[in-house]
């Protein structure tokens, strides 16, 4: 049974339903979190038109929604852009597409910034010629760099990005910032904390350590399990559909956020050794990890301040880390047990 704040945001979200006949453009809809935001969409407004573009650079080819029109290519496409935005008028982007690999992005800090910046700028173009009413941008928690102070507020951790994946989402924020002050594109700028869940596969470029480990155990012969540090280190899990609620209501949101950057996390800190005692207890077994040191330059911990989003957006996460790792726990069994019957 869902719980009274559930309903309640569940409320929301079908105020609109039968009222949303807008066009919604997604960026990345077959990436992890944007092939969950449109299955999630899809089901809470029915008379909404999605189009979505990818071009599967990270994204995966069965987690793409065929019900949705659909552009296979890159935001980096002028043309495309033209004949989508033009054919179809959205309403809302949402700007999931990136290339989000850290590592990536500091052996190839060129390519990385023309998808992730440039390709952003040109999203905004667009909207602005054709009169976007809100850009929803992805960011992440990354830009912050070793927050000083936990939890990490907005207001008192200015951005301090120590990768080019960090400062290209970083500059993504500004340019929407921009925007909105020049153009008048009412823009937002959420900022994920650890995001995970159903459709995170272990080789995923956003892959976590849950993912990792899951892969590990539900996909033989992926790659060894292993802890990187003593396991005290910590992190602001953030499940999937806790992400997705987020976008939906910064899209419902009538405030003009003019830019405005928003943490969005479970708003709590869980460290790596309670994630493996809470795999062993949902698995009934025990889980044998090589030993490793830290990475180098790796965050030991991650404390999301979310009052922010609960005053901008009404946001309150819905699903409790504990829930969220069950439900992804079960979507690797699903997937494992279907690999079987189709050998």
């Amino acid at each position: 049974m869902s719980s009274p704040r559930l309903r309640y945001q569940m409320d929301q979200w079908r105020g609109y339903r039968y009222t949303m006949n807008k066009t919604i453009l997604v960026t990345g809809c077959a990436g992890f979190i944007g092939s969950n935001f449109v299955r999630q969409f899809r089901k809470e407004f029915p008379k909404a038109a999605l189009v979505g573009i990818d071009d599967f650079s990270t994204g995966r080819r069965e987690a793409l929604d065929r019900s949705i029109a659909f552009y296979e290519g890159s935001i980096l496409n002028e043309g495309l852009l033209e004949k989508i935005f033009s054919r179809h008028k959205p309403a809302y982007v949402f700007h999931f597409a990136a290339i989000p690999r850290v590592l990536y992005s500091i052996e190839h800090p060129r390519r990385t910034s023309e998808a992730n910046i440039i390709g952003t700028v040109a999203l905004l173009e667009a909207s602005k010629k054709y009169g976007v009413k809100r850009f929803i941008y992805s960011s992440s928690s990354s830009v912050y760099g070793g927050a000083k102070k936990l939890p990490t507020k907005e207001s008192e951790n200015p951005p301090d990005p120590t990768s080019p994946y960090a400062a290209q989402k970083y500059a993504g924020e500004q340019f929407c910032r921009i925007f909105s002050a020049l153009f008048g594109i009412d823009a937002v700028c959420l900022r994920y904390f650890n995001v995970f869940g159903p459709g995170q596969y272990g080789d995923s470029p956003y892959s976590s350590v849950i993912s990792g480990w899951l892969e590990s155990l539900y996909v033989p012969g992926k790659k060894k399990l292993f802890l990187e540090g003593d396991g005290s280190q910590s992190r602001d899990f953030c499940y999937v559909d806790n992400a997705v609620l987020a976008n939906i209501l910064a899209m419902q949101s009538k405030k003009d956020f003019r830019g405005e950057a928003i943490n969005i996390a479970h708003g709590r800190r869980t460290t790596i050794n309670e994630v493996k005692r809470l795999i062993e207890e949902c698995r009934g077994k025990k889980l044998h990890l090589e030993k490793r040191p830290p990475r180098a330059g790796d965050v030991r911990h991650s404390h999301a301040d979310i009052s922010k989003a609960r005053k901008m957006l009404g946001y309150r996460p819905n699903i409790s880390f504990e829930e969220g790792l069950a439900r992804t726990i079960a979507w690797f069994e699903g997937r494992t047990k279907k690999n079987a019957i189709r050998k």
